[in-house]
């Protein structure tokens, strides 16, 4: 690992520079070399001297993201990951949906363009398809309506649909699905990604097309990014542990640190990771190299002993021996005068309503006015004028409080100072947000 980090050095000319930016030429132990990120590392310097070797030698020149509000980076590839990443999907997808014996078509519902993360799975799944008489494949991107009259068209001439999707979608294809009892009735299923989800959400979903909760793949993800490419996958076994874990909040705050189960995944054995102050640090040798990289998502590592004297032997018996565990971007929190409020516990909750107007999807901002922080939610439903907001405000303040004593004593003296609620609500109707947009569940702060 050392080695790598020393030809690196010697390599790349970018990489050299930031360590002589931050004092670190003379690193004689691992953990003496400085942190790169985003901001200083990779949005500092042209994309020529951060690669390790000629430019005109790459595979495919995309971009990191399509909707960071920090800057998208240029990214490069080398044809052998492209190669290595078919043959792991083709494997994937047999093995957990039986593609190459069940006529299945496959619906890719992400951003293309130049972003990695869709071009790269549209294209491996088209090369797929034409390689394998069962397979067939619509590559309808974000519109999402045009999605699903594909899915209601050609849906009954296949056994199984896999939907690739971000997990947020889901809730705005379900309505349009929901009158369409033989596409709700198991046939559907989600690879999904680009986003954490909870273990509630996975159940909630599969019961809504037709599965029972306990079906592990009917909604399943890898944890990744274009960056730093594939870093874990879901499996049998990493499933089971989630659900096993999910509400025993005991349990996970010794194992975590957090009441909730991570999402847990099998590390990619290609890449070394490591978790500093809970946030997780990749090193890896590709076109462009990393070395420290810092993620910025919460979770980190664990050693299966670790697990040993918490879940049943036949659970632990199948594990791996290590796991990688995520709890989603630094940034699915938002920040409540110094109390933390994450965005996927508040749309559990809200799905844990049951009422027949939610329509699965929230967003939340900030707003300031003359200098005071509001905190809006927006919640889409299915039938606005049959909703109340008062509702919504006091259910929400009601788990708020009961999560948080301190969100609770704050948000007491804090409004009644301000003689105003500092959290608002107001509904919308499911149709009004555009579909052809990835959907954030935090929205931009206004000022």
């Amino acid at each position: 690992m050392f080695e790598f980090f020393t030809n690196t050095k010697e390599k790349v000319p970018a990489y050299a520079d930031f360590l002589l930016q931050n004092r670190s030429t003379e690193i004689k132990e691992w953990e003496d070399i400085p942190l790169s990120d985003k901001q200083n590392y990779l949005l500092k310097y042209p994309i020529k001297s951060l690669a390790k070797e000629d430019i005109s030698h790459a595979f495919l020149i995309g971009t990191s993201s399509g909707f960071s509000k920090s800057g998208s980076v240029f990214w490069l590839k080398e044809a052998v990951d492209e190669k290595a990443y078919l043959e792991a999907v083709k494997a994937l997808l047999i093995a957990d949906y039986e593609i190459d014996k069940k006529k299945t078509l496959i619906i890719v519902s992400l951003a293309f363009g130049t972003w990695v993360g869709g071009i790269q799975l549209a294209s491996t799944l088209r090369n797929l398809a034409a390689s394998m008489d069962e397979v067939t494949i619509a590559t309808p991107g974000l519109n999402i309506k045009e999605a699903v009259e594909i899915c209601k068209e050609f849906g009954e001439f296949y056994e199984t649909i896999l939907w690739v999707v971000n997990p947020s979608s889901i809730n705005l294809i379900y309505p349009m699905l929901q009158n369409e009892k033989t596409l709700l009735d198991g046939k559907i299923f989600f690879p999904v990604v680009g986003e954490y989800f909870s273990e509630n959400f996975r159940e909630e979903i599969a019961l809504k097309f037709g599965h029972t909760k306990e079906n592990p793949f009917v909604l399943k993800t890898g944890y990744g990014s274009a960056d730093a490419g594939d870093l874990g996958i879901e499996s049998l076994e990493t499933i089971a542990l989630r659900k096993f874990l999910n509400n025993k909040h005991k349990i996970c705050q010794k194992l975590f640190s957090q009441d909730e189960a991570p999402m847990i995944f099998i590390k990619n054995e290609k890449t070394f990771i490591e978790t500093i102050d809970g946030e997780l640090v990749v090193t890896k040798d590709q076109f462009i190299p990393l070395i420290r990289y810092n993620t910025k998502d919460n979770g980190g590592v664990l050693k299966k002993e670790q697990l040993k004297e918490y879940i049943e032997s036949s659970l632990y018996e199948k594990l791996p021996d290590t796991i990688l565990y995520v709890f989603g971007r630094a940034s699915n929190n938002i920040i409540f005068y110094g109390t933390n409020l994450n965005v996927t516990q508040i749309g559990d909750f809200l799905s844990s309503l049951q009422t027949k107007e939610y329509a699965g999807l929230f967003e939340l901002s900030e707003t300031k006015e003359e200098g005071v922080s509001f905190f809006e939610f927006t919640i889409y439903v299915q039938n606005v004028e049959s909703s109340s907001s008062e509702f919504y405000l006091k259910s929400m303040l009601n788990f708020l409080k009961k999560r948080s004593n301190e969100f609770a004593f704050k948000y007491q003296e804090l409004s009644k100072s301000m003689g105003e609620d500092l959290i608002r609500v107001q509904l919308k109707d499911i149709e009004e947000l555009q579909i052809d947009k990835k959907h954030k569940y935090i929205r931009e702060s206004h000022v």
